[in-house]
């Protein structure tokens, strides 16, 4: 497939180019970052519509028609710019990316969305866990009210063009390298992290995730949750739960460390299965 890649030059971006080109696909990167000389990346501010159909039409010596777009660029979490500005960059660039694929028939786009629009940081308790795809969303913060629109969005221009495909990758706080160096601190004061249900997802379980969209046999709108199988904690999940939502529901079939987030109807329909635990980052005992 020829991919287009969007955000190309952040942390998934990087590992998801690496893996699709592993894969064997033709991978053009976009970023609004890119430098003019010395770099394989095309720069493109994806909050400008022209930009973004011009660039999705072809780009001198780099590509001249896209199967599918991967759309990764934006701000990255809450927290990082203005409410305004995260909402504004945003939808407006999710929107100029499905708008010119739809217009250009390019039937296939993979997009990060978010778990935060499950509910985070779960001052109100889960309804239930593990979290699936049928977890009432509830979105509050502006940046997961941006992603809760995108994924409206995304269902919309899929309902407009039946033979397309939008997959929304809801997922977890992408880790890698030098993040895992907080899991002491994390591991020390679990209730630290409670706000996302102590999920996380390695970067490289993010980018294989990414590949299996872009290449399932999927019509319509999907979205997906994609987490780690375990949580950062290094603790019993149902004892997490018991110390910190005592009152929320869970699985019978819910066990040991595994994760409160559920990745299986990713399984389900595209293949994703996290293989990258923490441990494998860190060793195998606990991080502290």
């Amino acid at each position: 497939m020829r991919i287009a890649v969007t955000g190309s030059n952040g942390k998934l971006g990087r590992a998801a180019c690496h893996r699709l080109v592993a894969g064997g696909h033709r991978v053009t990167g976009f970023d609004i970052h890119a430098p003019v000389y010395g770099d394989d990346t095309v720069r493109l501010d994806c909050g400008d519509f022209g930009a973004v159909i011009g660039a999705l039409s072809g780009v001198d010596t780099v590509a001249r028609r896209f199967d599918a777009v991967l759309h990764l660029a934006g701000i990255p979490k809450p927290g990082a710019t203005s409410d305004e500005e995260a909402f504004r960059v945003n939808v407006l660039g999710t929107y100029n990316v499905f708008s010119a694929a739809a217009r250009l028939g390019i039937g296939r786009v993979v997009w990060a969305s978010s778990e935060t629009i499950l509910g985070l940081p779960f001052a109100d308790p889960p309804a239930y866990a593990p979290v699936d795809e049928d977890h009432p969303l509830r979105p509050n913060w502006s940046y997961a009210l941006g992603k809760l629109v995108g994924e409206t969005m995304a269902a919309e221009f899929a309902r407009w063009h039946p033979d397309s495909a939008i997959v929304s990758l809801r997922f977890s706080n992408v880790y890698s390298g030098g993040d895992y160096a907080a899991l002491g601190a994390i591991q020390a004061d679990p209730a630290s992290r409670k706000w996302n249900l102590w999920s996380y997802i390695d970067v490289d379980d993010a980018a294989e995730a990414c590949a299996l969209a872009l290449q399932a046999p999927v019509r319509g709108h999907l979205p997906l949750i994609i987490a780690a199988a375990d949580t950062l904690a290094a603790a019993p999940s149902r004892a997490l739960m018991a110390a910190h939502f005592p009152d929320v529901p869970l699985a019978e079939g819910l066990t040991g460390e595994a994760a409160l987030l559920s990745s299986a109807r990713a399984a389900a329909t595209i293949g994703f299965v996290p293989r990258v635990s923490w441990r494998d980052r860190v060793g195998t005992g606990s991080a502290g």
